[in-house]
């Protein structure tokens, strides 16, 4: 549904601001509620509705709550939070936070060391564990829909394809796209937890070549092959070139089967991810101050040293 800046919803508790942009079935836009705060929200492309049967229309919107309320119960610091769902008229509304910050696309004017692209590779590997337990797949991982909170350290993944599995040619567009694996271009192929692995090994490729790789459909139909990373990046080391192949394999049987077993192939153990833990550098010196009063000035060094090894932030 296409809204207009100032356009009011929900008898004046949502206000929109602008549009944010727009996905394969959906627009996004930022708005402000009736206290001030900021908050996006998706709704479904009218284009895309005013092509569907009633049939298909209640489908696609029974579909939309259903995985809705699936991303609800993804709890997890790195994934944007689902704040309700409503219906403005007779449209599908997805009300999310607002993160402040820039995405991992807009941020990256250079390669990035591997210790900081591993930080943000975990940190959405292990949301993506959360919303593969959840029964749910994000379907359309990419630097774009990855944010970075401002002034932290601390990636986001948005951008969640909740129509993905809609039977309908409008949201089975062709993805000739570098992030994209090839099982998604096929309604008869099976998507599961490796059909993201794909999607974060590319995304990770980017991060350390900054280079976009070529696309799973040139690789199937047209034989051009995957440069590896290590050939662009020498920097990278051999256990995550290896890794972002492995995880890049063009048919789906051939890569981990599970995000774990890729983070496994990528060294990365389970982070220290709890909510208490600081995601800025400023608020590790107050840990540390904290820490310095409780177990004196020494302990409290070793302390915060090894906790910044485990987050990747001592080097």
């Amino acid at each position: 549904m296409a809204w207009t800046i100032g356009q009011t919803l929900q008898g004046g508790q949502y206000t929109i601001e602008k549009e944010l942009g727009w996905g394969s079935f959906s627009i996004t836009y930022l708005a402000k509620d009736d206290s001030g705060n900021y908050l996006v929200i998706k709704t479904p492309d009218e284009n895309l509705l005013n092509q569907l049967s009633p049939a298909e229309r209640n489908s696609l919107e029974s579909k939309l709550y259903d995985e809705a309320l699936k991303l609800e119960r993804c709890k997890h610091p790195y994934i944007v939070r689902v704040l309700k769902t409503f219906k403005e008229g007779q449209v599908f509304c997805l009300a999310m936070e607002y993160i402040q910050g820039d995405t991992l696309a807009s941020l990256i004017q250079r390669v990035l060391p591997q210790k900081e692209a591993l930080l943000y590779i975990r940190q959405i590997g292990e949301a993506l564990i959360e919303v593969h337990r959840q029964g749910l797949l994000h379907r359309d991982i990419k630097p774009a829909n990855i944010m970075v909170r401002a002034s932290q350290y601390e990636a986001v993944l948005i951008g969640f394809d909740l129509a993905g599995e809609f039977d309908y040619p409008l949201t089975s567009r062709w993805r000739d796209e570098p992030f994209s694996p090839i099982e998604l271009n096929s309604s008869k192929k099976e998507r599961r937890a490796y059909t993201d692995v794909y999607s974060l090994a590319a995304t990770l490729y980017y991060l350390l070549t900054g280079e976009a790789p070529i696309s799973a459909i040139k690789r199937k139909h047209d034989n051009q092959p995957l440069v590896p990373p290590k050939e662009i990046n020498p920097q990278i080391s051999q256990r995550v070139n290896q890794a972002i192949i492995k995880g890049m394999m063009l048919e789906p049987e051939a890569r981990p089967q599970t995000m774990q077993q890729w983070l496994d192939l990528l060294g990365l153990r389970r982070s220290l991810s709890a909510s208490w833990l600081p995601t800025s550098k400023e608020n590790w010196v107050k840990l540390g101050q904290i820490l310095g009063g409780v177990l004196g000035t020494a302990a409290a060094i070793a302390g915060i040293i090894s906790m910044m090894v485990e987050v990747g932030w001592w080097h």
